[in-house]
């Protein structure tokens, strides 16, 4: 039977997540999703991080990374943080980004966020579609993105 988990990345992720890079550095999934270059020094760079914001991954069996997602921006001053998500293709549409999309936004609000935002390409239709599911208000930013809100639930 196949486990999944959300592990917060380490330095003895190092070498699962720069292969994960490895494997969505291409327009694929660059094209809808690149909030930095995909490469070993990055994958340093976020299992190494020591700041306020939050990288995380989604394990398969405890030995395949199969998805990567962040809350960023508070190290720069922002209250809001930008979420971010990526998925292999193949785990599409079973369910994991929305279970991933919904860890994220928890973890938001066990550290006192009162909204998350994020930023889409107008053209994914398919993650907008699942955004838009899941309570995010959008807004058009220019002509190849739009922005989306989303008010969190309060802890406590």
């Amino acid at each position: 039977m196949s486990t999944i988990e959300f592990i917060r990345l380490t330095p003895d992720y190092l070498k699962c997540l720069t292969h994960f890079f490895e494997e969505i550095n291409s327009p694929e999934y660059t094209n809808f999703f690149s909030p930095h270059p995909f490469n070993g020094e990055n994958a340093g760079y976020v299992c190494s991080y020591q700041g306020r914001d939050l990288y995380y991954a989604i394990f398969l069996d405890k030995a395949e990374i199969i998805g990567y997602g962040m809350l960023r921006g508070w190290d720069e001053g922002y209250e809001t943080p930008a979420l971010g998500l990526c998925l292999l293709k193949k785990y599409q549409g079973i369910g994991i980004g929305g279970a991933f999309l919904s860890f994220l936004e928890t973890a938001a609000a066990l550290n006192g966020c009162r909204k998350v935002m994020l930023k889409v390409k107008k053209t994914n239709r398919i993650a907008k579609t699942l955004y838009e599911s899941r309570g995010y208000v959008f807004q058009d930013h220019n002509g190849e993105f739009m922005i989306g809100y989303k008010i969190l639930e309060q802890v406590g």
